[in-house]
């Protein structure tokens, strides 16, 4: 799979909500045989202005997370969150 819908494949799983680099990586796997490393999920990932990285967790619950995994979510999933909380606050 080329590279172009390897990123539209993943904006589609991220748009339901974020997920970090491990899960993203499992996914993928069951999706199409990929000997993709999770270095090259997080270059692709980084390299798309669709995508953005908003924060890192330490219990995914995921085997072998000794240190942080990026989360991550579609850039429309961010803005959509970003107008509720803004809308939550005014309403307070």
């Amino acid at each position: 799979m080329d590279s172009l819908n390897l990123r539209k494949l993943i904006r589609k799983y991220l748009s339901e909500r974020p997920r970090n680099t491990i899960e993203i990586s499992a996914w993928l796997a069951n999706q199409m045989d990929s000997a993709n490393s999770h270095s090259d999920i997080t270059r692709i990932l980084e390299s798309d202005d669709h995508i953005t990285r908003i924060g890192t967790v330490r219990k995914s619950g995921m085997r072998r997370t000794e240190s942080p995994v990026s989360e991550w979510a579609s850039n429309s999933w961010v803005e959509h969150h970003e107008r509720n909380e803004a809308g939550q606050k005014k309403e307070r």
